[in-house]
């Protein structure tokens, strides 16, 4: 997890939006960053999951989808009748000397939240080999996937007679082998370091109201230094984005109205991509109509400016029929993407950008069903489209003299097809209580290019066919968990596993202290010990043992 990407409905990783409570965290230099999270993932409430375009209401990049974090404190609103303190402390280790350590402490008044909490982790992690053998620095050092990760944030919310006042600061700090994170050539030797600092402030309308509003300012700064062997020297990039929103809604009978306007600055200082500056601005206005008791129909425009693509407009409209026990569901939508300023300006040995970058444009439409069933159970089926005129991507160059590289290009168009299907039940069976849930997604996807498809990077690098699935049992104080994928990719790929599946297991004794909650747990992840990579040959995790112990008051 040290760099994780997210990708939705075949989307490269730079097609997701992610926001953490209502803020915009993807970082302007890229996407690989995405995931570099200024919290504690026990912070964390819930995580909310929009598949499909949502431009409109959230602004550009949301090609795939969007995920939302919502924190704990951000959920405060209004007065409570007491106050409560409450606290927890967890750790785990495991294979590859790897440790896992954190905590929280919560204090809920009755107009006044705040909360702090820190995460290290890190590992020795494992031996890189190439051919059967290890590979190794100049110096002689074997290259190993070993990470080390530090976290920490504060929040506080306070709820005045009218209004909600919430603000967040939080900090992520890592440093990790990242071999062939971003090429597949014999020289790499990369490590990188990364830091993030995020603060955001919000002041929203606070209880049942006909006009609820809130307004918001946030800012992101990210520091990389990346180092892809000895002879190259380390590239030390600061990246960093303010930007300010707000919104209102009103309804009027079936109809409410929402409208919005956010603003924005992005910049970058590289020592080798040079100083860069751009502004972005968009408006909003969204409708939702519920036409009878079962037909509602939501319909959004946004218009967004940015220096790459001028003024782009991306409407949207769903419509969803309620028949009881399912639910029909059917819409579209354009979306819009600038390049980031990796695929505009970098200027490597191994990835050269593209300044002349057109953005990504694309219709998306899809219809789907959600099935409500007894016993509680549930199921949903997703059939989607998408043609991307202008997609990016890096192709493959092998000029006649000097080494390979991949450069930044617009594709001609990318079309993509696909099926998602989920299906979850949650029972009770005497004592024991039951919780399973399943998904298959089905994706089919070409692209029209110069190049052949193997000489592209991304484009192609998602599951044709994506099985996934979990199991819990509870029985007392005992609780069993299975998890499992399997991935089959769109193509044989040469730069990265192109089948794999990988099986994680979990079980766990809680018990109450001394008026403690205290649990003890036993991880078992890639139980089968598969040796498989995502991009190019980056090696995951093998086969790791974990303990753990928590405790919350």
């Amino acid at each position: 997890g040290v760099q994780s990407d997210l990708k939705m409905r075949g989307s490269t990783f730079n097609g997701v939006l992610l926001l953490l409570d209502g803020a915009r965290i993807n970082d302007p230099y890229t996407g690989h960053f995405l995931m570099d999270l200024p919290v504690p993932l026990s912070e964390v409430a819930r995580v909310e999951v929009l598949h499909g375009p949502a431009t409109a209401l959230y602004g550009p990049d949301a090609l795939g989808g969007v995920v939302h974090l919502i924190t704990k404190t951000a959920l405060r609103s209004g007065r409570r009748a007491k106050a409560r303190l409450s606290g927890r402390v967890d750790g785990r280790y495991g294979t590859h000397a790897l440790y896992d350590a954190g905590g929280a402490v919560r204090y809920a008044g009755t107009r006044t939240t705040g909360s702090a909490a820190a995460t290290v982790q890190g590992s020795d992690g494992q031996t890189v080999t190439a051919d059967g053998a290890p590979l190794t620095y100049d110096d002689g050092a074997q290259v190993r996937t070993d990470f080390q990760r530090r976290s920490a944030t504060a929040a506080v919310a306070h709820s005045m007679d009218d209004a909600t006042l919430y603000t967040r600061a939080g900090v992520d700090d890592r440093e990790f082998g990242a071999y062939q994170y971003y090429t597949n050539f014999s020289t790499d030797r990369a490590r990188e370091a990364t830091s993030t600092f995020w603060l955001q402030s919000r002041l929203a309308s606070a209880g049942d109201t006909d006009t609820p509003w809130r307004v918001q300012l946030f800012g992101k700064q990210h520091r990389d230094r990346y180092t892809y062997n000895s002879a190259s020297g380390a590239n030390r990039h600061i990246s960093r984005r303010l930007r300010a929103q707000g919104q209102v809604a009103h309804k009027w009978g079936r109809v409410r109205v929402i409208g919005g306007a956010s603003a924005g600055l992005r910049g970058l200082d590289s020592n080798r991509d040079g100083f860069r500056s751009d502004p972005s601005a968009g408006v909003f206005v969204s409708l939702r109509w519920r036409t009878t008791p079962r037909l509602t129909i939501n319909q959004s425009t946004r218009l967004s400016y940015d220096p790459t693509y001028d003024v782009e407009p991306t409407p949207q409209l769903y419509l969803a029929y309620d028949l009881g026990a399912a639910t029909l569901r059917a819409g579209g939508g354009r979306v819009v993407r600038a390049p980031n300023y990796v695929e505009r300006y970098i200027d490597s040995p191994t990835n050269r950008g593209n300044d002349d970058l057109t953005a990504e444009t694309a219709w998306s439409g899809e219809v789907g069903v959600d099935v409500r069933l007894p016993a509680n159970l549930s199921l949903s089926a997703t059939g989607f489209h998408r043609t991307t005129d202008n997609a990016i991507d890096y192709a493959l160059q092998t000029p006649a003299s000097g080494p390979d590289f991949f450069q930044a290009q617009n594709l001609d168009r990318t079309t993509t097809t696909g099926l998602e299907t989920e299906l979850s039940l949650d029972r009770r069976l005497g004592a024991v209580g039951l919780t399973l849930n399943a998904a298959y997604t089905l994706l089919d996807a070409t692209l029209d290019a110069a190049a052949p498809p193997s000489a592209y990077k991304y484009g192609l690098n998602s599951a044709r066919h994506y099985v996934k699935g979990s199991a819990s049992l509870r029985a007392g104080l005992v609780t069993l968990g299975l998890q499992g994928r399997w991935r089959v990719r769109l193509r044989d790929a040469p730069l990265a596993t192109d089948r794999y599946g990988v099986v994680h297991g979990r079980v766990a004794y809680t018990k109450r202290l001394s008026g403690a909650r205290t649990a003890l747990s036993l991880e078992l992840r890639n139980a089968l010990d598969r040796q498989y990579s995502e991009v190019f040959d980056a090696p995951m995790p093998g086969r790791t043992v974990l303990v753990g112990a928590s405790v919350r008051l």
